[in-house]
């Protein structure tokens, strides 16, 4: 393999990165607290989603590409429209540094994790459920492409999974 591109504009570290499904954009997210949205042909930065105050951890799409979900050491979680790049939902409720969010398949909930797995309804805000691991924080999650099971990881060194309800 051999390197095709290189993507400049971010001055901090670069946490996370995503395609689009359609592999044409690649959103991502840095210690800056810069969500940057990139044209994989041209190699320019298209458009930049500002507003957390602190480092963007994860930026990851929504299923149907329309939204970028993002989340920070702020402790916030925010929703944002692709096109307009205008911040549509704030979620801050959360107890400390957010490591992952992640939108569920059907694009109608999210689960996060900070010092526990938290579910949430996109239309709403509202928290639909908190699963409690053990003693300790909550390091990383994911969902299954079905949006049947949960995965998590916590400080303890276990992987846990659940059901939502």
């Amino acid at each position: 393999m051999q390197e095709i591109k290189r993507l400049t504009g971010h001055f901090e570290i670069i946490n996370d990165l995503q395609f689009s499904s359609n592999g044409q954009i690649v959103v991502s997210s840095s210690d800056d607290k810069i969500i940057g949205i990139w044209d994989i042909q041209s190699g320019e930065r298209k458009s930049q989603f500002n507003g957390h105050s602190s480092g963007v951890m994860i930026a990851q799409f929504s299923p149907d590409d329309q939204f970028i979900v993002s989340c920070s050491t702020d402790a916030t979680i925010r929703i944002w429209n692709v096109i307009s790049g205008q911040q549509v939902k704030k979620f801050d409720v959360h107890l400390g540094a957010i490591l992952n969010v992640k939108f569920f398949p059907n694009g109608e909930t999210l689960v996060s994790c900070d010092k526990a797995i938290r579910l949430w309804d996109v239309k709403t805000g509202a928290q639909i459920q908190v699963l409690k691991g053990p003693p300790g924080d909550a390091t990383g999650v994911d969902i299954s492409t079905n949006g049947h099971t949960i995965a998590s990881s916590f400080t303890d060194k276990t992987i846990r999974l659940w059901e939502p309800l």
